[in-house]
């Protein structure tokens, strides 16, 4: 299965879609992740590898998704949705804040969506859209818990709606308070200052699905070791052991 998705661009076209968190080549050649970004290439390269170790091929080829439905939570450019949709995905929803990332999805969709899944991406607060009130089968939670102040709310909404399995990925600490500058427009974050936000914490996450009675919690392993973090600035420097990556299913 791929990894690192095609493009082909206009060259003046190329810069409109900068920056890549994901790995893609556009016109055959690797793009740099991350370009004028808060975040480094090796930085970004470092996360895609622990990432991939935890919700790459292993994972994915233990979900059913042939003619599926997935809707995807602050989905990025839509990465792990088209590798979910080469398995043969009947239908998927992103849900992302930020237009070029949602540029991005569009695009890559577009020239890389070979199974004709049909897709939608939502611009829009990932807790907030409409589209996350619809039922759906499977459900992608990566990377947005610990962003949110009311991340039990979309948790929520998110285990009410599912039918067969939530996978969840992010940071967590049941005391930590995480400090976002104040011009990082991420969905809901856009206050002048410094935010804090508290860390989502283990327990509560699997006392949320069980709730709504998703009994089968099981913690993922990463087969990846990605080694010591590359720093890249104060904001982005949280390493690998506070992370948590998470499969519920009926």
């Amino acid at each position: 299965m791929i990894e690192s998705f095609t493009l082909t661009l206009e060259p003046e076209r190329i810069p409109d879609f900068d920056p890549w968190y994901y790995p893609v080549q556009v016109n055959g050649k690797a793009v740099r992740l991350g370009k004028d970004s808060k975040a480094s290439h090796d930085y970004l390269s470092q996360w895609q590898r622990y990432r991939d170790g935890v919700l790459g091929n292993k994972l994915l080829n233990r979900l059913n998704l042939k003619d599926k439905s997935l809707r995807d939570y602050a989905c990025n450019c839509g990465y792990w949705g088209l590798r979910a949709a080469e398995r043969g995905l009947k239908s998927y929803v992103g849900i992302e804040g930020r237009q070029v990332f949602i540029d991005q999805g569009q695009e890559l969709w577009k020239q890389n969506n070979f199974t004709d899944c049909d897709y939608q991406f939502v611009q829009g607060n990932v807790a907030d859209t409409g589209v996350e009130r619809d039922l759906v089968d499977i459900s992608f939670c990566i990377g947005i818990l610990y962003h949110l102040p009311d991340w039990q709310k979309l948790l929520r909404t998110v285990a009410a709606t599912t039918h067969e399995a939530i996978v969840v990925e992010t940071r967590m600490h049941p005391n930590f308070m995480q400090r976002y500058p104040g011009d990082l427009k991420f969905n809901r974050i856009e206050a002048a200052g410094v935010e804090e936000l508290r860390m989502p914490d283990y327990n509560e996450i699997v006392g949320i699905l069980n709730e709504f009675g998703w009994k089968n919690v099981e913690t993922l392993v990463n087969e990846n070791k990605p080694g010591p973090l590359v720093t890249s600035g104060e904001w982005f420097n949280h390493g690998f052991a506070g992370r948590v990556a998470i499969l519920a299913r009926r």
